[in-house]
């Protein structure tokens, strides 16, 4: 029995799974690197501790809103085609 799509090809399901995945792995990504470089901005004291602070919790506040809304795509994606996270 041969599969429709090919022996290569995966379900467009999957592929679009693996797309979000890796959409959130590069926001994951461009987030420690926006963290690290702001930790290292800090360090060099170009920032009050205040400033510090604030700068600190929005960026931590913005990218988990990033990366939750990510995350509930790809839930929402698996529960709508029968997929595993």
């Amino acid at each position: 029995m041969t599969d429709e799509l090919g022996t290569d090809e995966e379900p467009p399901e999957k592929v679009r799974l693996e797309e979000l995945k890796d959409e959130y792995r590069r926001a994951n990504k461009a987030h420690d690197a926006l963290r690290e470089s702001l930790e290292e901005e800090v360090a060099t004291g170009q920032y009050t501790d205040e400033e510090a602070d604030e700068m600190s919790v929005r960026l931590e506040d913005s990218g988990r809103e990033t990366l939750d809304e990510i995350q509930a795509r790809i839930e929402a994606h698996c529960s709508a085609h029968g997929l595993r996270l």
